[in-house]
């Protein structure tokens, strides 16, 4: 995690947002500094995309004061992006400036005419190809061109994905690619609204090494992921009651030490409930025995007390659970399963036991085939080849990531009352556990927000009282403390469960297996998520040339002082050789571009060749400038240790 500045690039003073008579929060104030990562966290509905919506001017504040540093750049990602829809994702990711997109947009016209276009014709869209290409080498295209193809295969896109029309692209996937958008205009600020929803585990490990590594802005993050922003931010800002608080440190800390409060103010509240009743009774003693001048004494210093909240009515969901009917000791019996769809195998020849008590969670990238499998074993989809047993006794309930199991046009009484054997009362009771309050329980469930169904469809299956848990993606639309409590209800579960998630935390603390579903392949592991990270790390791929060059870590006596001398040798070696390419790649950019402004290349139909060779050239001498830098600091750091290590 980065290290900040103490000069702040926003301050937020007293900054209140209400909608009519209701108030969304009242009092937020803090400051983001240079490079500084912070967590804004708080239960939906507290304000958090409210307030990035403020920041960026798109909603304005009730009252309070936002102060931005001058010159200081914003970069938004809403949690729904308004992507342009140019022909294909790579060009609208490298939309960082109306020019560059411009030139990109037309370089892809040009090349496509050249396809097609009679002699007479190819000279002058030659000529003009040749003028587009200068001007966007000179905007550094091939630079922006290179770090988007990175930034998207990191953020999940296949490279068969880079010319997709924007059109076609999904809701999530056009997420994703304003996410990386953003990261490729690298601004002084990035105002993130969930920036992990979208992502699977690869990916949210991406960015988050990308943020600590590559990025060096500053950060404000809104996001249920906890195990994302624990590797990521350094302060936590919580909006609660209206307000707001400050946490130094990551989640984990956050959450230890706002327990820690909790705790105190408790201790406090009930202390001085202990003393407001010693005074009052004192008040009611005097007022008997009409000793009125030190009865108005007490009564004044009551008066005086500030009151303590009882933080112990926070409102969070309350899942517990009712005890499994015992089944049968083998659950789950998954014998060479085999899916896939045209063109895409999920997964061949899939066998596996889940056990009775066991929590299994499924991993894998998105479309890996992680909700097909929970799909086969609830019995929704037919596999290819092999099949599902269930065990004696096994009642099994699955939870769909996209509630289409719920009935839209009932009522949420309704819809909890249709497939639970619960009297009216018992299903408010209920409810109220999922905080669906009063008249919540009256509420169409076509109007719910994804939260409210997600609440919705985790109180049905209580209602049902399983012992064979399916759930694809649970979390999706909790936040954190109903995550925590969802996640605390599923530990006690006496039951089985099967669970698909990109919830790290989630998978951390209740799974005690791992299925990975990925490139068609299989592979189980028995741990959490922690186990299954340290033991599913691949082997480093052999070295290439340059990396067998670099600097190890060195402490003495292991590393000798020739040793470091050596590795210097073979630096400056590559140094040498890089600078060699570069010298040959310099001369063959320069031919092809006097080749491209020359009216003969169009008379005989190259021109269309020769522009993908400088093209392709192009790009190659920047990633060869780039490298040549790197050794160029690899060389500087290893002569420092050799000077430090001499003395």
């Amino acid at each position: 995690m980065k290290t900040t500045s103490i000069m702040p690039l926003i301050t937020i003073s007293g900054l209140a947002k209400s909608y009519g008579a209701q108030d969304l929060f009242a009092d937020v104030s803090f400051g983001l500094a240079a490079a500084e990562r912070i967590a804004l966290i708080g239960a939906n509905g507290s304000g958090k995309t409210t307030l990035l919506r403020i920041l960026c001017k798109e909603e304005e504040a009730s009252s309070g004061n936002v102060h931005i540093e001058q010159g200081v750049t914003l970069g938004y990602l809403p949690q729904e992006v308004d992507l342009p829809e140019v022909a294909e994702l790579h060009l609208a990711v490298l939309g960082v400036t109306q020019d560059l997109l411009a030139c990109a947009s037309e370089m892809r016209v040009l090349e496509r005419q050249m396809a097609s276009a009679p002699p007479e014709q190819a000279q002058s869209i030659g000529a003009r190809l040749a003028e587009i290409t200068h001007k966007f080498d000179g905007l550094h295209g091939f630079d922006y061109f290179s770090q988007a193809k990175v930034i998207l295969l990191g953020l999940g896109f296949d490279e068969s994905e880079l010319n997709k029309p924007v059109w076609a692209l999904s809701g999530g996937q056009k997420t994703r690619a304003a996410l990386a958008r953003l990261l490729l205009l690298s601004p002084d600020v990035l105002l993130l609204d969930e920036p992990t929803n979208h992502l699977d585990i690869r990916a949210c490990d991406w960015l988050s090494d990308f943020l600590n590594n590559r990025y060096n802005g500053a950060a404000l993050i809104v996001s249920h992921d906890r195990y994302f922003l624990d590797g990521v931010v350094s302060r936590v800002i919580e909006i609660d009651g209206g307000t707001t608080a400050s946490y130094p440190g990551n989640y984990s800390t956050f959450a230890k030490l706002k327990a820690d409060r909790i705790e105190e103010q408790r201790k406090i509240y009930k202390e001085q409930q202990k003393e407001i009743k010693r005074i009052e009774e004192a008040i009611q003693t005097l007022f008997s025995d009409r000793k009125f001048t030190r009865r108005d004494s007490k009564v004044k210093q009551l008066e005086r007390i500030k009151r303590v909240n009882n933080t112990a009515s926070e409102r969070t969901i309350s899942a517990q659970f009712a005890q499994a009917v015992r089944s049968g000791r083998d659950v789950v019996r998954l014998s060479k399963l085999s899916k896939s769809y045209p063109g895409r195998d999920l997964f061949a020849d899939l066998t596996l036991t889940v056990e009775r008590g066991r929590k299994l969670g499924i991993v894998g990238p998105n479309g890996s085939g992680k909700s097909t499998l929970l799909k086969i074993i609830a019995g929704l989809v037919e596999p290819e080849r092999g099949e599902v047993i269930l065990g004696h006794n096994v009642d099994p309930v699955y939870f769909s990531q996209e509630f289409d199991h719920l009935v839209k046009s009932r009522t949420v009484l309704e819809e909890l009352l249709a497939d639970a054997d619960l009297t009216s009362r018992e299903a408010r009771n209920l409810l109220a556990q999922f905080l669906f309050m009063g008249d919540d329980a009256f509420k169409l469930v076509e109007v719910l927000s994804g939260g409210e169904q997600c609440r919705l469809a985790l109180a049905k299956i209580l209602a049902r009282s399983p012992n064979l848990l399916l759930l694809d993606e649970p979390t999706n639309h909790l936040d954190i403390r109903s995550r925590e409590a969802l996640e605390e209800a599923l530990r006690s579960f006496n039951g089985t469960i099967l669970m698909a998630s990109h919830d790290r935390y989630l998978l951390n603390t209740v799974a005690d297996e791992l299925l990975e579903i990925s490139d068609g392949q299989w592979a189980a592991y028995m741990g959490n998520y922690a186990f299954y990270k340290d033991k599913s790390q691949p082997a480093p791929p052999p070295a290439t040339a340059l990396e067998q060059a670099k600097p190890k870590p060195i402490s003495r006596p292991q590393s000798t002082l020739r040793e470091i001398e050596r590795q210097i040798r073979e630096l400056t070696k590559s140094r040498s050789a890089i600078e060699n390419d570069i010298e040959t790649l310099e001369l063959s950019v320069e031919e092809l571009t006097a080749a491209l402004g020359d009216p003969e290349t169009y008379r005989d139909g190259a021109a269309r060749d020769l522009t993908l060779d400088y093209e392709q050239s192009s790009t190659r001498l920047h990633d060869l400038y780039a490298d040549w830098e790197r050794v160029c600091e690899e060389i500087a750091q290893a002569e420092k240790t050799l000077g430090e290590l001499a003395k």
